[in-house]
């Protein structure tokens, strides 16, 4: 393998501000989950706000920044006024007791709660005869999703087809409240209800749920470049993270997503500042992405229209829940590139830096994912460690410990530079 590049062994050794901007980092994490950017999703237009951070932020590094903003429309399922939910008059806290599907429709008004008993799912026929006498219309139909029932289970599963023509449905769970994003919505709204909560019987269920489907949302995708000093016969590199999140869960709420995806993007940003310092031979591309969250449809647009000739990627390295390496790192396609991922793996060795480097096959859980399909070579990398917050209100600076942060940027960084 070719030896470290003398480059980048002497900015490790000599040069801590560079590839070691722990507290820079920080810094722009904390300002992407404040709350003027509204979680960094579709209300309130929070996603474009941080795209105007981002170049603003690329602007104080490079005045003479080369930037590219490219516009895209989407939908999305939002939450943007009141969202509040009440269980005898007894008033649930948004986020920590309860959440809303993503797919829910609005509500206003106080229904009767009906638990649905396990007899009922015993078989169709049974089934069929409560919904036709009526017993769950106009009602809030509770389940509990701890019950031991094939049926009543397939049933919770199934939910968002109103299968039982309810005015609604509640979910009482002891998992961990994770939220996410949809682009398309039901007319009934749909809860999930932690057990701890409230844990008397639901009787009257109060909801006051404003709902706003958003069929031409106009966001953006932006692109930085840094030319190379010398490009002959040498294809570019292309860094990506995506800079939105889940936003907010009515309007007194909003999950923050430091480590989904400040946290890339942010190294995305101490990268490029790495790169101004230590002018790169090859030209480097940064693309932060919006729309990931609702199905990856900044990066889906992105390669269905790219700027860029895609043939010309040397490698793609997209940077995803990138907070916490105390255990490593994972490469999604690392099994598919086995040459490129026995090359990251020797580096780590090589350099000493995270425990260890583990491989996976594709998947289309992030941004990299629109350009494995078209045949450009990519990575996913996200980060291994302790830190569980994820789609949740937890997920905010101050939990997110950033194990290893300068040993996974120079993982990262040298591959980049010898790994292609």
């Amino acid at each position: 393998m070719k030896s470290l590049t003398l480059a980048f062994f002497l900015s490790v050794l000599f040069t801590p501000s560079i590839g070691q901007d722990t507290q820079y980092v920080r810094q722009i994490i904390d300002s992407l989950c404040s709350p003027v950017y509204h979680g960094r999703g579709y209300v309130k237009r929070g996603d474009s706000e941080a795209i105007n951070f981002m170049m603003r932020e690329l602007r104080k590094l490079n005045g003479s920044a080369r930037l590219g903003v490219i516009t895209f429309e989407m939908q999305a399922n939002t939450f943007p006024g009141a969202l509040s939910v009440e269980l005898n008059n007894n008033v649930l806290s948004t986020g920590e007791d309860f959440i809303i599907d993503p797919i829910s429709g609005g509500a206003h008004g106080e229904f009767t709660a009906v638990y649905f008993k396990t007899k009922w799912a015993k078989s169709e026929e049974e089934l069929f005869a409560q919904i036709a006498n009526g017993r769950f219309e106009g009602k809030v139909v509770v389940f509990d999703e701890g019950a031991k029932n094939s049926n009543y289970a397939q049933l919770i599963s199934d939910v968002r087809q109103d299968p039982l023509k309810a005015a609604g449905y509640m979910i009482l769970t002891e998992k961990t409240l994770t939220w996410s994003v949809s682009n398309s919505f039901l007319q009934i709204p749909i809860l999930s209800v932690r057990k701890e909560a409230y844990k008397k019987k639901i009787k009257r269920v109060t909801l006051n749920i404003d709902q706003e489907y958003l069929t031409n949302h106009r966001t953006a995708n932006l692109m930085a470049t840094i030319p190379g000093t010398d490009t002959a016969g040498k294809k570019m590199r292309v860094y990506t993270a995506h800079l939105d999140h889940l936003g907010r869960m009515g309007s007194e709420v909003y999950i923050a997503g430091a480590n989904d995806n400040a946290s890339g993007a942010a190294m995305l940003l101490d990268i490029y500042k790495y790169y101004l310092q230590i002018p790169p031979e090859f030209e480097v591309r940064f693309i932060w992405f919006s729309g990931e969250e609702a199905g990856l449809v900044g990066s889906q647009y992105f390669v269905d229209n790219s700027p860029i000739d895609l043939s010309k990627i040397g490698f793609l390295m997209n940077l995803d829940l990138m907070g916490d390496a105390g255990k490593g790192v994972t490469a999604v396609n690392g099994k598919v590139l086995e040459e490129h991922f026995a090359k990251l793996s020797s580096i780590n060795m090589e350099m000493g830096l995270v425990e260890q480097v583990k491989a996976r096959g594709p998947a289309a859980n992030s941004d990299h994912h629109p350009f494995h399909e078209k045949g450009v070579p990519c990575f996913f990398i996200y980060t291994m460690g302790d830190y569980n917050h994820y789609h949740d209100i937890n997920d905010v600076p101050e939990n997110l410990p950033l194990t290893n942060y300068s040993e996974v940027f120079k993982l990262i960084v040298e591959f980049m530079e010898i790994g292609i």
